[in-house]
């Protein structure tokens, strides 16, 4: 993760689970079912609605979707995104009501994450006094304005094992650079190698925004279309399941599936090449590379690799790093629902 980016997350705490209040409404809640398990007997039950809606009211409110899916992991280690949010609010009423537990170990639970939350803050705020003093914002190269750190994690059925994985896996994102550098304009060259992690392999790529944007676009117009033919699969399968006898509609819609896979896969190098203006008669190579891109970009996706994105906070004006959040945005909203889809389907 870029020393900037975990500043910025801490900003962002600041700004949503600090100004909000959220530890001291976990608090609140405690507090007040507390009452409820300190009664004696045959006293009567002390409501917390008004606690528990003040503290709902608040963590509802908290999207993480413009973060990075490297912050949205720091702050799972964090034990923050646990509890707030649209996770923290299921979380919540699961407690509260679902998991019928009894008012002591309910309220047990609720002081339990208070005390993560208040030690996640104590923490945020240390990174944040100790990596602030590492920036020189005045010593800030401008060039890094202009570009956005473009994170590949080679996982899943695309993770780098040997040295065969990786000349392999090179020469598929050489191919993906050159594709949609060609594009813009630029050469692979442009695409810069700026970081490395472990773990899962992760390499750090510094592009111009309008690069990234193009490839956040592809990504999420391969997930719309993973989206549509997941949903007519699922529809086959539930016919299948219904044993109506129907093979003819279930092999109708298997093949409808096949259709809608290809052609709108098809169609992404298409609207790509008209948004940037290539012609494909006119610009033969351009339009080649761009098509052999696509391809690599989607099947890596497609097998389990991932691609993030992340820009330095003076970049907000750019109209193509703008672009690429809400693209980002959509795009985890999209991977949720298809992996949803698919865990259904299996």
């Amino acid at each position: 993760m870029q020393i900037k980016e975990l500043l910025s997350l801490s900003y962002w705490i600041d700004e949503n689970v600090k100004k909000l209040q959220v530890v001291q409404k976990y608090q609140q809640l405690h507090k007040a079912m507390q009452q409820n398990v300190n009664a004696r007997n045959n006293q009567p039950m002390q409501p917390f609605e008004t606690q528990k809606d003040a503290l709902i009211d608040a963590i509802e409110k908290i999207s993480l979707s413009g973060l990075t899916n490297e912050q949205e992991r720091m702050l799972s280690k964090l034990e923050i995104s646990h509890y707030i949010g649209s996770e923290g609010v299921t979380n919540l009423e699961d407690l509260l009501f679902r998991n019928s537990l009894d008012i002591a170990t309910a309220t047990a639970e609720v002081n339990s994450i208070h005390g993560k939350l208040t030690q996640a803050i104590q923490k945020s705020d240390q990174l944040k006094s100790n990596l602030a003093s590492l920036i020189d914002v005045d010593d800030e190269d401008s060039d890094e304005d202009e570009q956005v750190v473009m994170r590949v994690h080679f996982q899943n059925d695309v993770s780098l094992n040997n040295l065969t994985d990786f000349k392999k896996m090179g020469n598929t994102w050489w191919e993906i650079g050159r594709g949609i550098a060609m594009a813009h304009g630029y050469a692979p060259e442009d695409v810069k190698v700026v970081g490395a992690q472990k773990g899962s392999i992760i390499i750090e790529l510094a592009v111009i925004a309008a690069i990234a944007t193009t490839t956040s676009t592809i990504i999420l117009s391969a997930l719309k279309v993973a989206d549509r033919v997941l949903t007519i699969r699922k529809k086959a399968e539930e016919i299948k399941a219904l044993k109506l006898g129907n093979q003819k509609l279930e092999a109708e819609l298997s093949k409808e599936a096949d259709k809608e896979k290809k052609e709108g896969l098809e169609s992404i190098t298409k609207e790509i090449s008209v948004n940037l203006n290539i012609n494909q008669n006119g610009d033969g190579e351009k339009f080649k590379v761009l098509e052999k891109s696509v391809k690599n970009l989607i099947e890596f996706v497609e097998k389990g690799g991932e691609v993030d994105f992340y820009s330095p906070e003076s970049s907000e004006d750019n109209q193509d790093v703008e672009q690429m959040k809400v693209n980002f945005a959509e795009i985890k909203k999209l991977e949720k629902r298809v992996l949803a889809i698919e865990s259904k389907s299996s």
